[in-house]
């Protein structure tokens, strides 16, 4: 007996995608894996998604979806070096639990499109909020919240890529 495949739409065609950006990397994820993974031919994925980069998008939206609510999750009720904690551990928790939807989020340029641009500031948003309780001005947690998203950026990055070779425990770092 078959298994029973979803009636395609965009975000099954975005749920597909991700499990295998997720399962073998964002390099793996073609239309035309999609489209035989679905049991169609690839132009019956144009009626859902325009291409592609499309898809990339879709992945980078969601992907921003997810850790800008884990963020505010994450940070809800700490203040200080505990919400900065958390939130990292948020942040690592995402990209290893998605390491291709997080991956997907690098696919698409961050600015020149209207949706990516909100999607990142939520994100940002998010990430702002751990900085609560430490009496910054606007410009100040601005320069430290983007300092802060790219450290976060960088580690899991390196992380992923086999990047931090040294013998100390890394949930330490």
């Amino acid at each position: 007996m078959s298994a029973v495949r979803p009636r395609l739409n965009r975000d099954v065609v975005v749920d597909m995608a991700t499990q295998i950006a997720d399962s073998e990397g964002i390099d793996a994820v073609t239309l035309q894996r999609i489209a035989n993974d679905a049991g169609v031919t690839q132009p019956a994925l144009y009626k859902h998604v325009s291409g592609i980069e499309e898809l990339w998008k879709l992945m980078s939206l969601r992907g921003r979806a997810i850790l800008a609510e884990r963020l505010r999750t994450s940070v809800t009720g700490l203040t200080g070096d505990d919400a900065v904690r958390s939130a990292a551990f948020a942040w690592r928790g995402m990209a290893r639990e998605h390491p291709g939807l997080y991956a997907a989020t690098d696919r698409v340029p961050l600015f020149g499109d209207a949706e990516i641009e909100t999607a990142l500031w939520s994100v940002i948003d998010a990430l702002s909020s751990s900085l609560d309780g430490y009496g910054l001005d606007d410009e100040t947690r601005a320069h430290c919240a983007r300092s802060l998203r790219s450290s976060l950026h960088g580690f899991v990055t390196l992380e992923r890529d086999g990047g931090h070779p040294e013998p100390f425990a890394i949930d330490e770092s």
